[in-house]
C-alpha cells in the first residue's frame, strides 16, 4: 500500500471493518462459499470505483472481516 501525500504530510490509513450478517445468538453458519465469491467481487467493483485499496477480506460462519 502506497502512502498518501499533500504538500504538508504523508500518511497511511488503514481501516478494519467487521459486518455481522447475523443475530450472533443464534450462530448459524450463512456464509456459504458462493455467498464469499459473490462479497469478493462486489468489494472489488467497490475499490475499482472508489479507488481504494483492499488489503484482505476473511470469513467466519457468520462475519466478514475487511482489511
Amino acid at each position: 500500500m502506497k502512502l498518501g501525500k499533500t504538500s504538508h504530510s504523508v500518511y497511511k490509513i488503514r481501516y478494519h471493518i467487521v459486518a455481522v450478517v447475523a443475530a450472533v445468538k443464534y450462530r448459524k453458519a450463512l456464509l456459504s462459499k458462493e455467498v464469499e465469491d459473490c462479497i469478493k467481487e462486489i468489494l472489488k467493483g467497490i475499490s475499482e470505483r472508489y479507488e481504494i485499496v483492499i488489503d484482505e477480506v476473511g470469513f467466519d460462519q457468520n462475519h466478514v472481516h475487511i482489511f
